[in-house]
């Protein structure tokens, strides 16, 4: 039997970030999105769904992505163009762009 060993920390970071909840209804879906800007991922947000629950880091150009909205989020093919676009009014081209104001 293996020994337990002690955790070792890796890291410890506070931030106060900036935290969108969004959602938006269409003739086939209600999506429910919380967005998260925060400096921690090399420029890419947290996208949670809050309907499916679930998630993935993301920037401008996988929003826009058709293909990897809808396996991610299990977006409805008829709404997953819609939906990129409105996400994308809320996800910064570069870290330091200020977003969905």
């Amino acid at each position: 039997m293996a020994s337990v060993t002690a955790l070792e920390e890796l890291y410890y970071v506070s931030e106060m970030d900036k935290v969108r909840f969004i959602g938006w209804t269409t003739a086939h879906a209600r999506y429910d999105f919380a967005v998260v800007c925060t400096g921690q991922f090399f420029g890419k947000v947290l996208v949670i769904s809050l309907t499916g629950g679930q998630s993935a880091l993301l920037d401008q150009q996988d929003v826009l992505n058709e293909e990897v909205l809808s396996r991610t989020f299990a977006i409805e093919r008829d709404d997953v163009e819609a939906v990129g676009e409105a996400l994308a009014a809320f996800i910064p081209c570069s870290p330091n762009d200020e977003y969905g104001e």
